[in-house]
C-alpha cells in the first residue's frame, strides 16, 4: 500500500462531493446540523479532505473568530461546514445525514493510514521535529531538589526538638519502656528523602538522554545522511554515554563522565530489573566464614566496599547534585546558542538550519525563540 493509493481510496469514499455550482439544489428547510461530538472527522481532517485530497479552494482564518467555512455540493444538494472559535458545524439536506457520517466513518482509519504512510517516509528523510520536554524535565529536576533539601530541613529541626526526649509507656506486668520522641515520624520522613533522592537521580538520566538527543543535530548535523530516527533514536546501542561522547565530544570534562557512570551504577542501577540487574548484589557462602556480600558487574563497588556504599543518603545528594549541575553548565557554555532552543520549549527540527540560519549571536536566538512563541501563540487563539 501506497500513498497514492490510500489517496485514491479516499477520493472514492468522498465522490459525490463537488464544487457547489448552479445546478446545485438548495432548501434551507431541509438542512440539518451535524455537531462537533457526531462528526467523526476533527475539523482540521475534514479541511485536509477537502483542500488536499478533493482540490477545493479553501481558505483560512477568513474573519475574527472563523477558521474556515466550506460550501461543497453533495449528490446534487447544497452542505456547508463552518469551523468557529466555538463551534464547529456540518449543514446537510436531511436525507444524508447517516450517509455522510457513516462515509466520514470510513474515512478517518484511511487518513491514518495515509498520515502513517507520510510519516514513514518523512522519518527515513529527517522531515520531522521532535517533542521537546526539556522545560519538563528541567522543572522536575528543581522540584525535586526542593522537595529533598526542604525535608532533610524539616528532619533537622524535629531532630533537635525531640532530642533527649522521651515517650515512656508503661505495660501492666511493671515495665515501663522509653521510645525516642517522634522515632516513627523521623523514619518516615528520612523514607521520604530516600525516595525523593532516588526519583531525582532517576529523572536526571532521563533528562540527560532527552536533552542529548535534541542536542546532536545542532552538533552534528552533516553526519545526519541516513534516518536520524532510525539509525540513532530507535538505536538501543546508543546508550547514555554514548549520547555524551557522540555530542560532546572532547568538550566534556573526563572527571564528570567518570562521576555520571559512577552515580548511575552505584545508585541508579541498583533498582534496574528489580534488583537483578548486572549490577546486582549477590551473597556468596565462604567457606568457614560465612555469607559475603559482592556486587556483581560494578566498577565501583567489588569485594570489600571499603568506603563506598549503594546507600542513598543527603550528602550523597549534594555531591550528585553538584556533578549534575556541572554538567547542565557545561552544555550551556559549550552549545551556547542550541540550549537556548532546547531550553525554551520548541519542538527541536533535525533540519536544524530552520532555527539557526542567520543566528549568530545569543541577543539574536532569543529574539528569534520569542518570536516563534509570539506566533505560536497567536495561532493557538482564533481571535484573528
Amino acid at each position: 500500500m501506497d500513498v497514492s493509493t490510500v489517496v485514491n481510496q479516499i477520493k472514492h469514499l468522498l465522490k459525490n462531493i463537488s464544487v457547489v455550482s448552479e445546478n446545485t439544489q438548495r432548501n434551507d428547510e431541509h438542512l440539518v446540523e451535524i455537531q462537533y461530538a457526531d462528526n467523526p472527522l476533527d475539523p482540521n481532517l475534514l479541511a485536509y479532505c477537502f483542500d488536499n485530497i478533493l482540490g477545493f479552494d479553501v481558505r483560512y482564518r477568513i474573519f475574527e473568530k472563523v477558521n474556515y467555512i466550506i460550501q461543497f455540493d453533495y449528490k446534487g444538494t447544497f452542505a456547508a461546514v463552518g469551523h468557529f472559535k466555538m463551534s464547529y458545524t456540518l449543514s446537510i439536506d436531511r436525507q444524508y445525514k447517516d450517509e455522510i457520517i457513516s462515509t466520514f466513518q470510513q474515512v478517518l482509519p484511511l487518513l491514518e493510514q495515509l498520515f502513517m504512510l507520510i510519516g514513514e517516509q518523512a522519518l527515513t528523510n529527517n522531515e520531522f521535529s521532535m517533542k521537546n520536554e526539556a522545560a519538563e524535565y528541567f522543572g522536575k529536576l528543581s522540584f525535586y531538589e526542593k522537595k529533598i533539601e526542604s525535608l532533610e530541613k524539616r528532619e533537622k529541626i524535629i531532630k533537635e526538638k525531640c532530642r533527649n526526649k522521651y515517650d515512656v509507656t508503661k505495660y501492666s506486668n511493671g515495665c515501663t519502656c522509653f521510645t525516642p520522641k517522634g522515632q516513627e515520624y523521623l523514619h518516615s520522613l528520612s523514607s521520604e528523602i530516600t525516595y525523593d533522592i532516588e526519583a531525582y537521580i532517576d529523572t536526571f538520566f532521563s533528562a540527560l538522554e532527552h536533552v542529548l538527543t535534541l542536542l546532536y543535530p545542532f552538533v552534528n548535523s552533516s553526519n545526519l545522511v541516513d534516518s536520524y530516527y532510525k539509525n540513532y533514536i530507535r538505536n538501543t546501542r546508543w546508550s547514555w554515554d554514548a549520547k555524551i561522547r557522540d555530542v560532546c565530544g572532547n568538550s566534556m570534562p573526563t572527571g564528570i563522565c567518570a562521576e555520571l557512570r559512577r552515580i548511575k551504577e552505584v545508585y541508579r542501577n541498583h533498582n534496574a530489573h528489580g534488583g537483578f540487574s548486572r549490577e546486582m548484589m549477590a551473597y556468596v557462602q565462604i567457606p568457614k566464614f560465612g555469607r559475603f556480600p559482592i556486587y556483581v558487574g560494578k566498577e565501583y563497588l567489588k569485594g570489600f566496599i571499603n568506603c563506598s556504599y549503594d546507600d542513598i543518603s543527603y550528602d550523597m545528594y549534594l555531591d550528585a547534585k553538584a556533578v549534575f549541575n556541572q554538567f547542565w553548565k557545561t552544555l550551556d557554555s559549550e552549545f551556547e546558542i542550541p540550549m537556548l532552543f532546547i531550553r525554551s520549549g520548541l519542538a527541536i527540527p533535525i533540519d536544524t538550519s530552520i532555527y539557526t540560519d542567520g543566528i549568530k549571536t545569543k541577543e539574536q536566538a532569543e529574539r528569534f525563540i520569542d518570536k516563534t512563541w509570539f506566533d505560536i501563540d497567536n495561532q493557538s487563539n482564533m481571535d484573528w
